[in-house]
């Protein structure tokens, strides 16, 4: 398959599912998508991603808080589970 570019679609203090679904394959849709940090310099910040399922790569371009979110999550999983915010919640 080839490989394409991409700028992230999620915000550095969005919940872990919108982070993870923004990095999902977007061929198949697969959540199983493995990724890989790139933050060398501060301007070209990116991820490496490859869908587990059919193989499709593609490289996601980061701002400076987007890479610092996947930064965090680099030896902890992002959770997939959706959680109310808590500002919703104590309404």
């Amino acid at each position: 398959m080839a490989h394409h570019e991409e700028t992230a679609a999620f915000r550095a203090h969005d919940q872990d599912c919108l982070v993870a679904a923004s990095l999902s394959c977007p061929v198949c849709l697969s959540g199983h998508v493995e990724w890989h940090l790139s933050a060398s310099d501060d301007y070209e910040s990116h991820v490496d991603c490859v869908c587990a399922v059919c193989g499709h790569t593609r490289t996601v371009f980061l701002g400076q808080m987007q890479a610092l979110r996947l930064a965090l999550h680099e030896h902890r999983p992002l959770d997939p589970t959706p959680r109310p915010e808590p500002e919703l919640v104590a309404l």
